[in-house]
């Protein structure tokens, strides 16, 4: 990430050291590093750099058997070393620092730019497209919801069950009427804006947004079409317009969870506009699509929750309930849910976006989106741990990443110390925690580590 923001940084963990007293300033446009002794720039921690190395043995046993962009092209392990080894030279000549953080980043950059050329491969606007055919099988009176077991993988990703409820039905089949290709462009378009927004409201530096928008998360929201984009504005606005957060819940039920934060907060006013927004919505679509569509509804998603063992790496995706028993995995999200009760303001905003991804019956690359704040909390070595791990398509190693989120909740040398030196390879600006421009009442900054 670093040679992609023209970032510069002079210690083993990517932070640059604080100057001594009555040490010269530098110069805008110096890089430091440049003059400081070669020994010095390359000292790093051993373990630092086990870390590095291990990061890079995980890329290559997590993409065994993967080709870029499509089956039977370039196999992905030598091309990603290739590139990755092409952009640390670049990044050595220019003289910047050999640092673990720098390289974890440099190669993470480089897996996240081949994952998406892959993505970029399978089928465009697939859940976009899933969800117009639902709109306009609801005008045409046809079937919506599930009426039997889902038990085959469809050839067209967009024939996967519709899962949202009824009132979103007269929004979708209002779009499938206008001309496809001005919805997709304009939903393409809506997707990235949206996504810019949400990073930016996070604090991440505009030099970085690019740089995170091609992290799978968003691509694959993007790419796919799906309501996880908007949902992360809505996560991402939550400091200013709470009600978000409970408006949420119409499109992803278990995306109420971060609502819990309303009621910690004590923004009582905030919680009953957002539920008044929704019953307003529901008792609004009522006529148009009855109590039947309702009834349906629910079924269906007993018959897609009997489903998802039957198609478990389709309809799990990466979610808890795949591994772990349903009384478990439950028990995990309701036993983490309480403990990032514990913490108020932005942290514990950000603790409860994660627990959100954790609690996901169905998870997939997207569904992270809203864990961004908690991982933009880690110090630069761990965050760049974090999206290394995330970089490559999904399966259970991404939980190695959550987990680290989670840890840090009780491990504060993983967690960004807001008071200490610059941290040139951190996307948030020196000193600042997730959510920087916002005042939230009653609340503090993020823990001192």
């Amino acid at each position: 990430m670093g040679a992609a923001y023209g970032l510069r940084t002079s210690v083993a963990d990517g932070r640059t050291a604080r100057p001594r007293s009555g040490a010269p300033l530098g110069v805008p446009g110096l890089d430091l590093t440049a003059v400081l002794p070669r020994a010095a720039r390359v000292a790093a921690s051993p373990h630092a750099w086990l870390l590095a190395v291990g990061l890079g043995a995980y890329t290559w046993f997590a993409t065994i058997g993967w080709n870029v962009p499509y089956p039977g092209a370039l196999p992905f392990g030598p091309l990603w070393t290739a590139a990755t080894a092409a952009v640390i030279a670049l990044w050595v000549v220019t003289g910047r620092a050999i640092t673990p953080a720098a390289a974890i980043a440099l190669g993470s950059v480089a897996a996240m730019t081949l994952t998406d050329v892959s993505y970029l491969a399978s089928q465009g606007l697939r859940d976009l497209h899933l969800y117009l055919r639902a709109g306009q099988h609801f005008l045409d009176g046809r079937p919506v919801y599930l009426d039997a077991l889902f038990t085959t993988r469809p050839a067209d990703l967009a024939d996967y069950p519709f899962l949202y409820p009824p009132l979103t039905l007269p929004f979708f089949g209002a779009l499938s009427r206008l001309p496809a290709a001005v919805v997709d462009v304009g939903w393409l378009a809506s997707s990235v804006a949206a996504a810019v927004v949400t990073l930016r409201l996070f604090g991440v530096r505009w030099i970085a947004v690019p740089v995170l928008l091609l992290w799978p998360p968003f691509f694959q929201g993007i790419q796919v079409g799906n309501v996880a984009i908007p949902l992360g504005l809505l996560f991402a606005l939550a400091p200013w317009v709470g009600a978000g957060l409970v408006v949420a819940a119409i499109f992803k039920i278990y995306s109420g969870i971060a609502a819990l934060w309303l009621v910690r907060e004590g923004h009582t006013r905030e919680l009953a506009v957002g539920l008044a927004i929704v019953v307003l919505l529901a008792a609004a679509t009522l006529p148009l699509v009855g109590i039947g569509l309702w009834a349906g509804w629910w079924h269906g998603l007993g018959l897609f929750r009997q489903s998802q063992p039957l198609l478990a790496d389709s309809l799990y995706g990466l979610g808890l309930p795949h591994y772990l028993p349903d009384w478990l995995a439950l028990t995990v999200a309701a036993v983490l849910a309480v403990a990032a009760l514990r913490s108020r303001g932005r942290d514990g905003l950000a603790r409860l976006g994660l627990v959100t991804a954790i609690a996901s019956p169905s998870l997939y690359a997207h569904g992270l989106i809203v864990a961004l704040p908690a991982f933009l909390s880690l110090r630069s070595l761990w965050l760049w741990t974090v999206l290394a791990i995330t970089s490559v398509s999904p399966g259970i190693g991404w939980w190695a990443a959550i987990l680290l989120g989670v840890a840090a909740w009780g491990v504060p040398a993983l967690r960004r110390d807001t008071a200490e030196a610059a941290d040139p390879l951190h996307p948030l600006p020196y000193g600042a925690a997730p959510w920087p421009a916002a005042h939230l009442r009653g609340s503090g900054p993020l823990p001192e580590t």
